[in-house]
């Protein structure tokens, strides 16, 4: 697995089709999101992801697809949402036809699993859900895109510290 810096990861962000991700990232402080997004390659898969809390999202008016994805924004002091794109890293093409879960546990905790919905935002999928941070610690995030046909799900780790 390759690691990437979040220099890096500003370079192809366009790739990502980040509309959402942008849009909240803008709106929250640059020492967040310096530490709430980055990206890696696994097995020529490029695997982005990003944290935005839920009080940014919140601040979209009702009705617009960023307040209604997946079922609403859940209530909690320390929810956020967890957003991961998947690209082909070969083609650079964005994989639609997966399905991505997400385990995040504080180190040595049991971890929250969900399965990432998919959800378009400027006509781009991206897989995304809700989670809670409630304390100030690292948290290992692992993600695992199963794709039809393939003989083993690609999985990332992240590391997100919680500030």
């Amino acid at each position: 697995m390759n690691r990437h810096s979040i220099a890096e990861f500003a370079r192809p962000v366009r790739a990502m089709g980040l509309g959402i991700v942008a849009s909240l990232l803008l709106a929250s402080n640059a020492a967040f999101a310096a530490d709430s997004t980055g990206y890696t390659t696994v097995d020529g898969t490029l695997i982005y992801y990003a944290i935005v809390p839920a009080e940014v999202v919140r601040a979209f008016p009702r009705g617009t697809a960023e307040a209604e994805m997946h079922g609403g924004v859940p209530d909690g002091r320390h929810v956020h949402h967890l957003q991961v794109a998947a690209i082909n890293a070969e083609t650079n093409e964005r994989i639609t036809d997966a399905q991505v879960t997400a385990s995040i546990a504080e180190l040595g905790l049991s971890p929250q699993k969900i399965e990432l919905e998919p959800f378009l935002i400027d006509d781009v999928l991206t897989y995304g859900g809700y989670f809670e941070f409630s304390k100030l610690a690292t948290y290992s995030i692992d993600i695992q895109i199963e794709r039809p046909g393939a003989a083993a799900a690609t999985p990332a780790r992240f590391d997100y510290r919680h500030h």
